[in-house]
């Protein structure tokens, strides 16, 4: 199957099935930062930032970078500014802490995984609560599409 069609086919049925797998269940396992994270499996499979190492301990930075930037400004009380339509103070320099954090983890781990830094923001603007539901829901949907997308990336790029 030619890459023009491959890919956005493929993004639909990794999209679709952690979607309704998470609905199904009656949890969100379909969040914003997957979307990148299929781009990278399936529009370009070759790259490190598509593997599993990088899908899994990116992610895995980005909700600790930002599990730090959150309990360290106490933006935990603070709306979230996906819901409310409010930035406050603590939320704008929980995700300063957040970004820092979430690469300063990846670079030596060799886990750079960009969309990574979009689970971080989700977490420093409120999108996720550290509450242990909210992250349980996080790390399952990382997981999930980990599993799946790596099954599409080796079909792509096997010899």
């Amino acid at each position: 199957m030619p890459e023009w069609l491959w890919a956005p086919v493929t993004a639909a049925v990794l999209t679709a099935t952690v979607g309704v797998t998470g609905a199904w269940v009656g949890l969100p396992w379909l969040f914003p930062s997957l979307g990148p994270t299929v781009f990278l499996q399936v529009h370009t499979p070759q790259l490190a930032s598509a593997r599993p190492w990088n899908v899994v301990a990116g992610h895995f930075a980005g909700i600790a970078g930002a599990a730090a930037g959150v309990l360290l400004t106490g933006a935990g009380s603070a709306p979230s500014v996906l819901s409310d339509d409010i930035l406050t103070w603590p939320r704008v320099w929980a995700s300063v802490i957040a970004m820092a954090l979430t690469i300063a983890i990846q670079v030596p781990l060799k886990a750079s995984h960009p969309p990574a830094a979009a689970t971080a923001l989700l977490i420093a603007l409120g999108g996720f609560r550290l509450a242990p539901r909210d992250m349980m829901i996080l790390l399952l949907g990382v997981l999930l599409i980990a599993a799946l997308g790596e099954a599409a990336r080796r079909f792509r790029v096997r010899p």
